[in-house]
């Protein structure tokens, strides 16, 4: 907490066909200095839960409607601003986690805003050659990015996850890797990690996970 009172804000984007509600019982097994709040993706789909875009798995792959994504992104961006007016909260002590599609709207919203975000944790997601800009905003170096994976992961394959990993590095962000024994999820590994990593963000500790 700041010396303002301000608390440091994490900011929960949940995964294709879940909702705020999903993610957010990661708050008690987290540093309880963050103010946590957890975002509903704006699409209502058929099947039940909320998405950020649609997505299709098609004989050729994965289908991205992208344009959904940039509109959900600019909602995301506003959100951003919203709640930072609200708080008083800054670049410094604002931090997001998204799992899944919500990981690739947290990468999304850091490109778009770096200077409004201090870091992104990105769990068992997915980042594609589409949304890498030309060049990279000068404000993305060295940013804190944490990303997890599940090696069986059987929504998005542990070679995406490197594939990603790659892209990222392109970024030029300051890139903690981590995969784990489990699937499309957030075991207790992973969390444990998690946790570790946002601690250090508000002790300001350099290191990638402390032991």
């Amino acid at each position: 907490q700041r010396v303002d009172g301000t608390a440091p804000m994490l900011i929960l984007l949940h995964g294709y066909g879940s909702d705020e509600a999903d993610l957010l019982g990661l708050a008690d097994h987290l540093d309880p200095r963050w103010h946590v709040i957890s975002v509903r993706a704006p699409l209502r789909l058929d099947m039940g839960g909320y998405a950020w875009f649609p997505i299709e798995f098609t004989d050729t792959g994965l289908a991205v409607d992208y344009e959904a994504g940039d509109e959900a992104l600019q909602q995301l961006a506003q959100l951003l601003k919203t709640l930072q007016d609200g708080t008083g909260n800054s670049a410094a002590d604002t931090f997001v986690l998204g799992f899944s599609q919500g990981g690739a709207m947290a990468l999304g919203l850091l490109l778009a805003r770096p200077e409004d975000l201090g870091g992104v944790a990105f769990l068992s997601g997915l980042w594609s050659r589409q949304y890498m800009p030309a060049t990279a905003p000068a404000a993305m170096r060295g940013k804190p990015v944490l990303q997890t994976h599940g090696i069986g992961d059987p929504l998005i394959p542990i070679a995406a996850a490197h594939a990603s990993r790659e892209l990222l590095q392109e970024l030029g962000v300051a890139l903690t890797y981590r995969e784990y024994g489990m699937g499309h999820q957030i075991d207790a590994d992973c969390l444990r990690d998690v946790n570790a990593w946002l601690t250090a963000r508000l002790d300001g500790d350099s290191s990638e996970i402390p032991s």
